[in-house]
């Protein structure tokens, strides 16, 4: 198998999306599959095929690189797929892994979460209904269903209804007709079925109304799926027509796969699915046919809950009914009562979403568990207005606006609040505001970041802010990513962006696994990454924005108070704890990635850590604070058992420290010069934390002193 590479179609950043499937059937639930992903271009596709067959041959006919794995059925044939499926994944790291059904959610679960990988469930039938679904639901990001019915009696924890779409408008009857090189006598009436052939679809239940006066003028073309696991059905039907003395009213068409393209062939079409002994669970999720039906205006004969799905479109008959089956064929034998269900299905019909909007409804919550919201559309959006607060960064600042100014939509602006500087800083806005007007300059001597972003902020034209430093590029496609998730999301009013920490020297790198949290885990977030983020933190958090990288509405800014003027460092978490504790909704954007340069030296970065520390402690915030008062315990406790405690508290003391420097180690040592930096982890960590407790807990006691 090819690795999925690139990522990107018509210049527009994709999806890229792992399907596990069954491989073997192209029934209604790969069909689904099938037409949402030829109906959009944000999802770069690969398949995993449980078995070869139909499905995995459609797949590949796609151009989507298919690797097919055994169908097997036993626990430890499941376990044996899962551990094929884990290189599998592990080479091609999609951003999502699809699971259709029990079968494919048990095999792939376990290998996306060793791998941190977002998975979905998607459910179609009501198979294994009880505790299975339910432990499904918890172990999975998401949960998708064909069909509302799916989630009776169950409690998901991210939930959705995605209806097979409507259909393309099908054929003329003739050219049906001759495309299935179907002969009808005059007179006689044709009842379509497309169905696996298998018990619990019903077909005998429309056989054997052939036999009974309703059904005397109708003929059954049956569009056959073969169902691996029920291959004696077919010649047992042909029996059940031959003792009836139908035989020649049963035509066999074989497999269908553009079933709906010629539905008006058919004078009604049947979907009579039923619980059997085998399979007492059984109901149907949704019924594709009934919908390709009623799309082309043809009346539907539905067992429950598929009779919905046609409304005023069909008629509704019992399971394992073939007297009400055939007392509908005797009503519709007549046309006029053909005509009045025809008309008001494709009425039906129209309510049902298109093939595009299916997909975007699916695709939308795909990105959203990859944190890349609104990916691979070129929606127009909000008009941005960038504020960025510089003193003497004329460098960085020329670096930053470079990056920028090509990303800036007509009616975007750039807004630079200089503080004051004197090395030429404000000419380098001025001479690019000489040949694009929408850079704009604010001399506002003295301002400090929270001031001058407030600032920016009461200037800016648009009602969409975006902010970050000097010291930072942006990416190309930042500012875009900003405007995407707006536009689709506007329920969200505060979107937090990523950073990469660039570094050169073994102690910058060591640096970078020590402190700053990694867009690679905010990907393809490890039970490791995550167990650590939530007990010591380093990871992307939504809810505690940086400066580098951000977005907001001026509502949400408004409600917040504005970032706080008080502080010198750290204004920018508070300011987005602020912005939730008002009520608004935080997110990530993944893909408004900016680099962000480290200080030159390590003294000047641990500089910088101890004013950040400072800021913690000048906000007085209980959660930015007591993390670093929790440091300073846990170092000082530490130093006291290590000088003075015996085996057991040193043993724990030791099992401590292990985990804390757990992640910062292995990061390390998947990075640059690995074993060196792995090496400085330690010493590295023990600086950063110090030197940030030490801001912090000096500037709460001169914050203490000055209250009191």
């Amino acid at each position: 198998m090819r690795a999925v590479t690139g990522g990107k179609q018509g210049g527009l950043p994709r999806l890229r999306v792992t399907i596990v499937q069954q491989g073997g059937v192209l029934g209604g639930a790969e069909r689904w599959q099938l037409q949402l992903a030829d109906a959009t271009e944000r999802m770069q596709v690969s398949a995993v095929g449980l078995g070869d067959g139909p499905a995995t041959a459609a797949w590949a006919a796609r151009g989507w690189p298919v690797v097919t794995l055994p169908d097997e059925r036993s626990k430890r044939g499941l376990l044996a797929t899962t551990r094929r499926l884990l290189p599998v994944l592990r080479r091609t790291l999609p951003d999502v892994v699809v699971a259709h059904g029990v079968k494919a959610a048990l095999v792939a679960v376990p290998a996306a979460r060793v791998l941190g990988i977002p998975v979905v469930w998607v459910r179609h039938d009501g198979s294994f209904d009880g505790r299975l679904p339910r432990l499904l639901d918890r172990w999975t990001d998401a949960q998708v269903s064909t069909s509302a019915w799916l989630f009776e009696g169950r409690d998901p924890s991210n939930a959705l209804v995605v209806n097979p779409p409507r259909m393309v408008a099908p054929i003329d009857r003739d050219a049906a007709r001759a495309a299935l090189g179907l002969t009808v006598a005059p007179g006689d009436l044709v009842l379509g079925m497309a169905a696996r052939i298998t018990r619990y679809k019903g077909i005998e239940d429309a056989i054997r109304a052939l036999a009974m006066p309703g059904g005397a003028a109708w003929t059954l073309a049956l569009a056959g799926i073969h169902e691996p696991s029920d291959p004696d059905e077919l010649e047992r039907l042909v029996k059940v027509a031959a003792d009836l003395g139908v035989t020649e009213r049963l035509v066999l068409l074989g497999e269908v796969p553009d079933f709906g393209r010629v539905v008006r062939a058919f004078d009604a079409v049947a979907v009579l699915s039923k619980p059997t002994p085998e399979v007492p669970w059984l109901r149907e999720a949704f019924g594709m046919s009934a919908l390709e039906a009623i799309t082309g205006g043809v009346p539907v004969i539905a067992t429950p809950p598929v009779e919905t799905i046609a409304g005023r479109g069909g008629l509704a008959v019992g399971p394992d009914s073939p007297a009400e089956v055939a007392e509908a064929l005797g009503i519709l034998h007549d046309p006029a009562a053909r005509t009045a269900p025809g008309a008001a299905g494709v009425v039906q019909a129209e309510g049902y979403p298109t093939a595009a909007e299916a997909a975007d409804r699916l695709v939308d919550l795909l990105a959203n568990l990859a944190h890349r919201p609104g990916i691979g559309h070129g929606a127009a959006g909000p008009a941005i207005s960038v504020v960025t607060t510089v003193l003497d960064d004329q460098a960085a600042l020329t670096d930053l606006l470079t990056a920028l100014v090509p990303q800036l939509g007509p009616d975007d602006e750039i807004i630079v609040v200089d503080g004051g500087s004197t090395d030429g800083t404000a000419e380098v806005v001025l001479r690019g505001a000489e040949v694009d007007p929408r850079l704009r300059l604010l001399v506002e001597p003295g301002a400090g970041i929270s001031a001058g972003r407030n600032i920016g902020i009461r200037q800016a034209v648009n009602d969409t802010i975006a902010c970050t430093d000097a010291g930072c590029v942006p990416v190309p496609g930042w500012l875009g990513a900003f405007r995407v998730a707006h536009d689709r999301h506007p329920e969200v009013e505060l979107w937090t962006g990523t950073y990469r920490v660039e570094s050169e020297a073994v102690w910058e790198h060591a640096l970078v696994a020590v402190g700053y949290p990694s867009i690679e885990e905010l990907a393809r977030p490890t039970p490791l990454a995550k167990a650590y983020g939530r007990l010591f933190g380093r990871s992307f958090d939504p809810t505690m924005p940086t400066g580098r990288s951000v977005s907001f509405s001026r509502r949400a800014w408004a409600a917040a108070g504005g970032y706080p003027e008080h502080l010198q460092t750290g204004e920018d978490v508070l300011f987005g704890r602020s912005v939730v504790d008002a009520g608004f909704d935080a997110a990530m954007v993944r893909d408004a990635e900016v680099s962000w340069a480290q200080r030159p030296t390590l003294r000047a970065n641990l500089t910088m850590l101890r004013r950040y520390g400072e800021g913690s402690g000048n906000s007085m915030d209980r959660r930015l604070l007591g993390r670093d008062l929790a440091r300073v315990a846990a170092y000082g406790v530490g130093a006291v058992v290590a000088l003075r405690g015996g085996p057991v508290s040193r043993s724990v003391v030791a099992a401590g420290a292990a985990s804390y420097l757990s992640l910062p180690i292995a990061r390390a040592l998947n990075g640059p010069s690995p074993l060196a930096t792995a090496a400085m982890v330690p010493p590295i960590t023990a600086a950063r934390d110090l030197s940030k407790a030490w801001g912090a807990v000096s500037a709460a006691l001169r914050r203490t002193r000055t209250s009191s």
